[in-house]
């Protein structure tokens, strides 16, 4: 058997076959490194957005409580408070991540408050803290302001998706 003659490397090739190495070290360190902080970052945008579909969906079992008649007007206050609570601590994070309005979804809250909180039906049943049916007046003033306000949540996701 013949065995193959070994060829020395000459200083050049040593230094090209480092120059190699390196390179690629240094390729892997920085894919992974950006692939974590984009993963990070789209981590903490799908958070949010989950934060804003949650707050969308309690509006929503809100709405269809009272749209049936199921609140009592005493309970009706603390939740709008809570509601304000959550949704300034996720619009603040919303602003500071990524610079948006925080109070987008200000005229939301205040305006439905104000709107359920000044209904007639809501006024007499207060004193008695009896669960009150909405006349149908209230509730197409209710489901016109829905259908005319629902979509700031979507815009909003649109926009935190939007962001880099």
């Amino acid at each position: 058997m013949c065995c193959p003659s070994s060829i020395p490397l000459e200083a050049s090739d040593i230094i090209a076959i480092v120059g190699v190495i390196v390179n690629a070290i240094l390729a892997i360190w920085i894919v992974k490194t950006l692939q974590n902080n984009l993963t990070n970052k789209r981590y903490l945008k799908d958070h949010l957005i989950q934060e804003i579909k949650d707050l969308r969906s309690e509006y929503k079992k809100f709405l269809n409580e009272l749209y049936q008649g199921k609140l009592r007007p005493k309970q009706i206050l603390p939740w709008f408070k809570l509601m304000n609570i959550k949704t300034q601590d996720v619009m603040e994070i919303i602003n500071q991540k990524y610079g948006l309005d925080k109070d987008i979804l200000k005229n939301y809250q205040v305006e439905l408050r104000n709107m359920v909180t000044e209904q007639e039906e809501f006024n007499d049943n207060f004193k008695a803290n009896k669960c009150f049916p909405l006349k149908e007046s209230s509730l197409k003033h209710l489901l016109q302001f829905q259908q005319n306000n629902n979509s700031k949540f979507n815009q909003l996701i649109i926009e935190i998706n939007d962001k880099n």
